[in-house]
């Protein structure tokens, strides 16, 4: 909804994992090159402990993207699995041919080290990936220490990475699983991020995004958003995202603190606009039934007063629409307008460039706004280098651009030659947009 406002190409805070937009700071990059080491090295268990939404699963991701070609990954995802399965479920990843209803754990424990062996033989490394860890029962703790025995003279056969939560620590001090913490020779910690770095992580999911380097938070909304998110990266992507959401809906060019508390707000308020139509809907349904029992109760009688009330019952099953405001009332063309708004579909086929810069945005009620606008930008001559762009959105926006350049350089300079007048709308440089947005 708020893409084209701001000038991007697609969603900047998605919360889906997506490794072609990882973000290597706040220590994630270098965690991500030391387990790719300790893989290299063969030794050991590792051991990834991060709060939820701190960015385990992306990292897992990247491991799987950036691990050498002959490394073969099994993952678990399935936590819970009991102790007994778990031999079950290696095997049945690597494609070994067990049947867990005829074969003892001894015997499938024996076939999975015979494959293990075969894939060493053949250059492969296997490491197995657990995630949820801090939700596997004890026993099954214990079997993955047994595992880890697997191994040739020199080298593990199953090399182990374990990803949870802080409660994965506490799981491992259980002292039936002791011996499981004298394996683990790695250990990385996913810290939450600071504001400052949550301003990087900001910038660089917007610059992924199509951004074109404009500062679209402030700081003093960055460092409520990293205040509120407590630093983790999935919280700080659905707060951004409704912030941005809010900036769009408000027509303010920049994200602010009022947009960051507007998305705080928003599962309150969205409850209570929910909590006060289901209570409308039931009142009108009660005082329906009752209106219409009067009614046949008084008809039987051959009472003729009761008509009000029945015209009354109609209005709640099929209201009478009121009429509009003069604010909601449609706009009368204006000629400028109306020009440019013809005129932008030809200005999108014709012109070659790939900057233009963003002067004003208003919404699709402000035609007179907008229309007041131009005719002031044609008193300082430069009616011909603006277009006019309507969104096909629900409120149906207006967006006003400026000249059309090649080269970003050449946008830059233009902006920064832009007459006071102009500048101070908050204009931007963005992409000329596309007709397949349209």
């Amino acid at each position: 909804m708020y893409l084209d406002y701001f000038g991007l190409q697609k969603k900047p805070f998605g919360i889906t994992p997506d490794t072609s937009i990882f973000f290597a700071g706040a220590e994630r990059g270098d965690i991500l090159q030391a387990i790719l080491y300790a893989l290299k090295s063969g030794e050991g268990i590792v051991k990834v402990v991060g709060e939820v939404g701190s960015g385990k699963t992306m990292l897992s991701r990247m491991l799987a993207n950036n691990a050498p070609s002959n490394t073969v990954f099994v993952f678990l995802i399935n936590p819970s699995i009991q102790a007994d399965q778990i031999v079950y479920a290696i095997a049945h990843d690597l494609g070994l041919n067990v049947d867990k209803l005829v074969e003892q754990p001894i015997q499938v424990l024996h076939c999975l080290q015979r494959g293990l062996f075969e894939l060493h033989q053949a250059g492969k490394r296997v490491v197995l990936v657990i995630d949820e860890a801090q939700q596997m029962p004890l026993s099954t703790l214990e079997e993955i220490r047994l595992l880890s025995n697997l191994e040739t003279e020199t080298e593990k056969l199953l090399q182990i990475i374990m990803f949870g939560q802080p409660e994965l620590d506490q799981h491992i001090d259980t002292p039936s699983v002791r011996q499981l913490r004298e394996r683990i020779t790695y250990e990385f910690y996913l810290s939450p991020l600071s504001w400052e770095m949550a301003a990087s992580y900001l910038a660089f999911r917007l610059e992924r995004a199509g951004s074109q380097g404009r500062e679209v938070f402030t700081s003093s909304a960055i460092k409520l958003l990293s205040k509120r998110s407590n630093g983790t990266l999935r919280r700080l992507n659905v707060l951004a995202d409704k912030a941005l959401l809010a900036a769009f809906l408000q027509k303010s060019v920049q994200v602010d603190v009022k947009q960051v508390k507007a998305a705080l707000n928003d599962g309150k308020k969205q409850l209570v606009i929910n909590s006060s139509r289901y209570l409308t809907a039931s009142l009108s349904g009660v005082l329906l039934v009752l209106l219409l029992a009067w009614y046949g109760f008084s008809s039987l009688l051959g009472d003729k007063t009761t008509e009000p009330y029945l015209q009354l019952a109609h209005s709640l099953i099929e209201p009478v629409p009121a009429p509009l405001s003069a604010d909601l009332m449609p706009k009368p063309k204006v000629s400028l307008l109306t020009a440019k708004l013809e005129s932008f579909e030809q200005w999108q086929q014709q012109s070659q460039a790939q900057y233009t810069i963003r002067l004003l945005a208003a919404a699709g009620d402000k035609a007179g706004l907008v229309e007041t606008f131009l005719r002031r930008v044609q008193n300082l001559g430069d009616i011909a280098y603006l277009q006019v762009y309507r969104l096909e959105s629900k409120n149906q926006d207006y967006i006003v651009y400026y000249g059309e350049f090649l080269k970003h350089s050449d946008a830059l300079k233009a902006l920064k030659n832009l007459p006071l007048k102009l500048k101070k709308f908050g204009p931007y440089i963005s992409t000329v947009p596309k007709l397949s947005r349209q």
